[in-house]
């Protein structure tokens, strides 16, 4: 009998949904005793909503202060300058409320100031390594948290569920792979209303991200009954739900249920049962190098993904064709479908990525821990990157 491994979340301690932020985040402060509050914030929800004031009026006195300034892909520099106005503000505790760049701020935010690391070169000491099995992330940061975090997310591609993630380094457009100890945020708010402020192409292509994240797990070659379950579930919610809020916007219920399949997929990936492959990594290593959004360069891998595994036939494919109702079609053709109807990139050129940039990564691609590791359909060499690849022109 196979062994399974299921490792739950760490940080998460409760979750709220379908309620406005402003009516919650009071208690949820009161709950846990925090009195001095820094919030973090995209600059659009910033600077064209109100969003931002009537969470700072929600919280009252306890507001000490707030940034916009995060940056695509959470550039290293403002994490650093970030963490060193925190610290001598003394907050005790950072609402986030934006996108998944937004959230991940936060958690390195968290991971500076409760390891001490306060330069780029003690940040990065604490990358998280690979097992030598590859199926599971050792995390160097042991520190007990200094300082928790309340998610409020605006966009739909899990940020919420990890720990970490991969800020950008300036200097060689590369991620960096960090990790906080307990980093999942303490709380997480799901206001669906608070989405439609959201621009209408960010919020469809981080869905995107989060299907892509949910068709990884269920692909995965180290399954999981749970996971199995979850990412069926938030797969059929996905393609069932981003058709209608293209055609009915101010319908709040079909952004409700798309954050569901948010909190399935997440909760799926973060158990690191079922391990992911090709379109998840390789969003990673290309978005930063070329410049370009993590969530439109998963749309376009993920498309060429399904293309790769239909070459040689995935039993997987089935079932999900099933639940989302083509058992007839490929699965690349519903996917083309509907981010054709989210008017999402299709091909590298949509993203105006370049042959020699695609060409450049492909060593970055097979030097990564994890990339070639998990694939339905193998990818041993660089001649298979450059076939993948070739599908999503």
């Amino acid at each position: 009998m196979e062994m399974m491994q299921f490792l739950m979340p760490p940080g998460v301690e409760r979750v709220v949904r379908n309620r406005p932020m402003t009516d919650v985040v009071a208690d949820l402060l009161d709950r846990y005793g925090y009195q001095r509050v820094f919030i973090i914030s995209s600059k659009t929800l910033n600077r064209k909503t109100d969003a931002v004031v009537k969470l700072r009026r929600a919280i009252g006195e306890r507001f000490v202060g707030m940034t916009d300034e995060v940056g695509e892909h959470s550039p290293i520099g403002n994490v650093l300058a970030c963490a060193r106005n925190l610290q001598d503000l003394r907050a005790d505790v950072i609402i986030s409320v934006g996108g998944g760049s937004v959230i991940d701020f936060a958690k390195f935010i968290q991971l500076c100031i409760s390891e001490d690391a306060y330069t780029k070169e003690e940040l990065l000491r604490f990358q998280w390594i690979v097992s030598s099995d590859g199926m599971e992330g050792i995390n160097p940061a042991k520190s007990a948290p200094a300082i928790r975090h309340i998610a409020v997310p605006t966009t739909l591609a899990a940020a919420e569920w990890t720990p970490g993630g991969t800020p950008v380094d300036e200097s060689t457009r590369q991620k960096a792979r960090l990790r906080a100890n307990m980093g999942t945020p303490q709380a997480i708010i799901y206001d669906p209303a608070l989405l439609k402020l959201t621009p209408a192409r960010l919020l469809y292509s981080t869905a995107i991200r989060g299907l892509d994240h949910a068709i990884n797990s269920y692909v995965s070659i180290h399954p999981h009954p749970f996971v199995d379950l979850i990412s069926l579930e938030a797969i059929r919610l996905y393609f069932e739900n981003l058709p209608c809020m293209v055609d009915s916007p101010d319908d709040v219920e079909p952004i409700a249920n798309c954050q569901m399949a948010t909190w399935y997929t997440g909760m799926g990936q973060m158990t690191m049962a079922p391990l992911h492959g090709f379109s998840h990594y390789m969003t990673h290593v290309l978005a930063p190098y070329a410049g370009v959004g993590h969530s439109e360069t998963a749309a376009v891998l993920m498309l060429a993904q399904a293309k790769w595994f239909e070459e040689i036939g995935v039993p997987r494919h089935r079932d999900i064709q099933e639940v989302i109702g083509v058992r007839e079609r490929r699965l690349s053709d519903a996917i083309y479908e509907l981010l054709k109807k989210l008017n999402l990139p299709t091909t590298l050129g949509d993203l105006h990525i370049t042959a020699q940039q695609v060409e450049a990564v492909v060593p970055l691609a097979m030097a990564h821990p994890l990339l070639t590791r998990f694939n339905a359909r193998p990818i041993r060499t660089e001649a298979d990157i450059r076939a993948l690849m070739d599908l999503a022109k």
